[in-house]
């Protein structure tokens, strides 16, 4: 779906998808950022803590909402299904979302790391958000390569892939 995307709205270029990114994040989302990026744990110095609550979260989210098809059924990998335009408009917006979530929470770690090794009390605010915006470009960033390069070898190995029915090309279908 991220390949999609970046074809199609992006003139293949990751890169002008990664700014569309990090702007959704400084205006849409901005009033998220601070409940997306608290830690549940009292220990914030735990990142294990914060992480594995990030984590049983995500996977609830991803079998509540994404591995379900565009009627509500639960998807199965050993069963043909149709990924159509309602399916990519409906959770492309989720998993985009989702992709600011995570490159945002990998910042929080890392400022929380570098907080705690820090002795110095005089931290430099600006210092840390511009960490903090580092991190996220790095997080989102090699989370789409990591996307690019896992449909490129899925590809070539013939794995299941999605390819477009002839009908329409906006409907996919799984393929062994």
């Amino acid at each position: 779906m991220i390949e999609r995307r970046i074809s199609q709205d992006f003139h293949s270029q990751p890169l002008l998808y990664l700014d569309y990114l990090l702007d959704q994040m400084k205006t849409r989302y901005a009033q998220n950022i601070s409940d997306w990026t608290h830690c549940p744990s009292t220990d914030e110095s735990r990142f294990l803590a914060c992480s594995t609550s990030w984590i049983v979260e995500d996977a609830q989210f991803n079998c509540d909402i994404v591995y379900r098809d565009e009627n509500n059924q639960p998807m199965s990998v050993s069963k043909e299904f149709n990924l159509g335009q309602t399916y990519y408009n409906t959770r492309m917006v989720i998993l985009e979302q989702r992709l600011i979530q995570g490159g945002l929470r990998l910042g929080t770690v890392i400022n929380k790391i570098v907080q705690s090794t820090n002795n110095d009390n005089k931290t430099d605010t600006f210092c840390c958000e511009t960490i903090m915006f580092l991190a996220v470009i790095l997080g989102l960033s090699i989370v789409i390569l990591s996307l690019l390069v896992h449909c490129f070898l899925r590809r070539k190995s013939g794995a299941i892939i999605l390819t477009p029915l002839m009908k329409d090309k906006n409907e996919y279908v799984s393929m062994p």
